[in-house]
Formats: C-alpha cells, sequence, structure tokens
C-alpha cells in the first residue's frame, strides 16, 4: 500500500499537458504508473501477487476520484454496474483504492480541501464499503448461474473467447440485477448472440 501511494502519480511530470485555456492535464498518467511501479517492483524482487496488486492500485486509482467529483458536481451516486466493475477491475485491491482516494484527497487539497468535497468522497467510501463487505453477493460478485459447459450446451457453441465474454456479459446482468435465474442468464445470452450474429 505504501508503496504504491509513493508511486501512483509518478508518471505526472512524463503526461504533464496544458490545453488552450491553461488547464493542466495528465492523460494516462495512471495506465503509465502502472507500467513504471510494476517495473520498479521487479527490481527490488517483490513477488508477483504484491507487483500486480500494485499495479492495479496504480492504473485504477483515478477511478475513485471521478467518482467523487461526479457525486459532488452532479450529484450522482456510482451505479451498481459501475460498482461492480470498479471492483471486478481492481481484483484484491479495491478497499486499498478506497483508502488511497481519501488519503490523496487529503494529501493533495490539505488546508484547501471544501467540506463539501470531502463529504463527497466520504460518502463514495461509504457507498463502496457497503456493498463490498454488505452486498457482495449482489453487486460484487454474484454467484454462478452457470459455467461454460453448460453456457456451450445451451447455445450450441464451440469453446472460444466468446464463452467468456458471455459469461461476464451475465455476471455483470446479475450485478445490475437484470439476471437472477438460471434461465434469465440463457435468455439474456441468447439475445446477445443474436445481437453479435446481426452486427
Amino acid at each position: 500500500m505504501f508503496f504504491a501511494a509513493l508511486y501512483h502519480d509518478v508518471q505526472k511530470p512524463a503526461t504533464k499537458s496544458v490545453d488552450e485555456t491553461g488547464r493542466i492535464r495528465f492523460f494516462d498518467h495512471d495506465i503509465q504508473g502502472a507500467e513504471v511501479a510494476s517495473k520498479r517492483g521487479r527490481d527490488f524482487n517483490l513477488s508477483n501477487d504484491e507487483i500486480e496488486r500494485i499495479q492495479s492500485i496504480v492504473k485504477h486509482h483515478m477511478r475513485f476520484h471521478s467518482f467523487t467529483s461526479r457525486l459532488e458536481g452532479d450529484k450522482q451516486e456510482p451505479s451498481r454496474k459501475a460498482i461492480y466493475r470498479f471492483f471486478r477491475d481492481a481484483d484484491r485491491a479495491g478497499i486499498d483504492l478506497v483508502l488511497l482516494g481519501l488519503a490523496d484527497l487529503r494529501g493533495t487539497q490539505g488546508h484547501t480541501l471544501t467540506q463539501e468535497a470531502w463529504t463527497a468522497a466520504l460518502d463514495i467510501a461509504r457507498i463502496l464499503l457497503e456493498n463490498y463487505w454488505e452486498k457482495p453477493e449482489e453487486t460484487i460478485a454474484p454467484p454462478r448461474l452457470l459455467d461454460g459447459n453448460e453456457l456451450m450446451n445451451e447455445l450450441n457453441l464451440e469453446p472460444g473467447r466468446i464463452v467468456g465474454q458471455l459469461l461476464e456479459a451475465i455476471r455483470e446482468g446479475q450485478a445490475t440485477g437484470k439476471i437472477s435465474t438460471r434461465e434469465e442468464a440463457v435468455e439474456f445470452a441468447r439475445g446477445k448472440m443474436k445481437n453479435l450474429e446481426t452486427e
């Protein structure tokens, strides 16, 4: 966690740009920073698990701030889909990202941090943590309704990437409340297949 916190903005100087209005941007500093942090982790002979976790924290650290900005500016809470994808992409680093987001906000804004911004950040932290701890099977890791073999049998599919994509789409559908039974999962996948065939 300390390693990731130290490196999460390491690529800001290299990605700094100024637009025509004078606004400073740091495009892709999170993605490039994840690569730098990963390389440095290997230099320090960290384990693969440690490197993957550091990489995940650095790569996704801006998502907490995006949620906070949207809540503060537009009064829009993250959707169930956004919460699911946050924890899916973060994997085991989800809690780390929440803690880093709060610390980053305090560290960068210090005494200029407004009560509104801090309240929004705390609300985002609460929403994410409540879903993680209190509703894991609902929005974070829904129980599997069918496996790849069952899906291939139901839809007469050959093994391939499409099977994994359909299983992930089903799981996301569960997390958003659109799918709750095996039958609904199969019908959802069948509809997805029809859409792919007409594209």
